[in-house]
């Protein structure tokens, strides 16, 4: 019994619905509806059918979406487009129609280089034509593209005006030293170094304005002041000595010493005395030589193994020692033991310093007469009133004047008469009976007459 009502009730809501799609159809509602206004086939944003949007890429359903259909009568306008209605492919004047594009999208390939186009109208494909962009040739001909062919050679050099690099000046070799494309014979600038030729003190030459650059208001070199640039100049320093020649070039030397007969002369000799160096003091500087005895690449000079090869240089501990070569590498060295490791010790070997102080490693800073001056430099170590020299007298003796005659007494036989510094044979030392002096009645200079 419930199976027999569950059926008739199934079958009135059946005939109802069949019922009410009659009344719709015979309506025409269907006619303007849109049951799916993505995938169905009467999308009036589609053109595609649901089989064609299931293979459409995600670009090609957006312009689905977007672009509006050639039958839609919605729109003011005819076709939404801004060609005719019979061309509904054509491309709108703005993009402004595409709300929310990327404006790098560009769904027409107008940069696509793939797309082969007639870039110059001339009715010739890219691809095919040998001067995309000069309408008026598909191929350079004898001046190539953009220039019209002629056999014009108005200079009469020889070469055609639209090939020569100065055609109103004859110059048949169309020398062109800066490579600029005006030829030698028109160009103002003829080596190009931003210079005018006839400002330029190496007019063929480069010799471009101290600064580095075209624009640099500096000079032009000109170390000898010649008045030709150092770029042309045979005798740069002005020594009288050709550059090929010259054993400094760059530095004024017409006697051309050189004290160690390395090829480089003293004046621009780093290492004047070094025949191995010359322009390079190299690593170890001058008078040490550059060698490895280990081959590690290490030279010795700043190699802390240089009997070992150690081409990292591996200190662990970092007493100077490599550890290829330190018996105790993870234990900084103490050569003097005082407590000090040795890279922290500026006197290794001194147990009594760790800084060379003012006499060096190895030497005291005593200062026996105690006058501040440590006996290593003081001139009298046992005389505090004396440091930098011994003085006329000598250390032990001062340098005392007592007649303040500029003679110190030790070497003045008269200390106490500033007239004198020797004795008299008759007086001696005594003022009193001093020659010179005019109330001395004994001094046969005086004139006892005079009043």
């Amino acid at each position: 019994m419930k199976k027999a009502v569950i059926f008739a009730i199934f079958l009135s809501f059946f005939f109802f619905g069949c019922l009410e799609t009659t009344k719709l159809v015979s309506s025409g509602t269907f006619d303007n509806e849109v049951t799916d206004p993505q995938h169905d086939d009467s999308d009036e944003l589609s053109d595609d059918s649901d089989a064609e949007e299931e293979t459409d890429t995600a670009p090609e359903r957006d312009d689905d979406r977007e672009r509006p259909s050639n039958d839609d009568e919605g729109n003011s306008g005819g076709d939404g487009w801004n060609g005719e209605e019979d061309d509904p492919d054509e491309r709108p004047d703005d993009d402004s129609w595409r709300p929310g594009r990327d404006e790098d999208y560009n769904p027409w390939n107008d940069d696509d280089p793939s797309v082969d186009r007639d870039s110059d109208g001339d009715g010739v494909l890219d691809s095919e034509d040998g001067c995309p962009a000069d309408p008026s040739k598909t191929e350079p001909g004898l001046c190539g593209c953009g220039a019209v062919d002629s056999d014009s050679d108005i200079d009469g050099d020889g070469t055609i005006d639209c090939l020569d690099n100065c055609p109103k000046d004859k110059n048949a070799d169309q020398a062109d030293i800066d490579n600029d494309g005006i030829g030698d014979a028109c160009d103002d600038d003829i080596d190009g170094d931003g210079v005018k030729n006839i400002e330029d003190n190496c007019v063929k030459v480069a010799n471009p304005k101290e600064g580095g650059s075209i624009f640099s208001s500096g000079q032009q070199p000109d170390m000898d002041g010649d008045g030709i640039g150092d770029a042309c100049d045979d005798d740069i320093d002005g020594d009288d000595i050709p550059n090929a020649n010259d054993n400094c070039p760059n530095d004024a030397n017409a006697d051309q010493l050189d004290g160690d007969k390395d090829g480089a002369g003293d004046v621009c000799d780093l290492c004047p005395e070094d025949k191995d160096k010359a322009i390079d003091a190299g690593i170890c500087g001058c008078g040490v030589a550059e060698n490895d005895k280990d081959l590690d690449g290490v030279v010795d000079c700043v190699d802390n193994c240089p009997d070992d090869f150690n081409g990292s240089q591996l200190d662990s501990d970092g007493d100077g020692i490599g550890d290829a070569c330190d018996e105790s590498p993870f234990e900084k060295a103490d050569s003097d033991g005082d407590g000090t490791p040795d890279s922290e010790d500026g006197c290794p070997s001194d147990p009594a310093k760790t800084e060379p102080g003012v006499c060096g490693c190895g030497v005291a800073e005593t200062d026996t007469d105690e006058d501040g001056t440590p006996d290593c430099t003081d001139a009298c170590p046992a005389d505090p009133a004396k440091t930098t020299t011994s003085g006329v007298c000598g250390c032990g003796v001062a340098e005392t004047d007592s007649d303040s005659d500029g003679t110190p007494d030790c070497i003045d036989a008269c200390p106490d008469n500033p007239a004198r510094v020797e004795p008299d044979e008759v007086s001696g030392c005594d003022p009193a009976s001093d020659p010179s002096d005019p109330s001395d009645p004994s001094d046969p200079t005086t004139d006892s007459t005079e009043p």
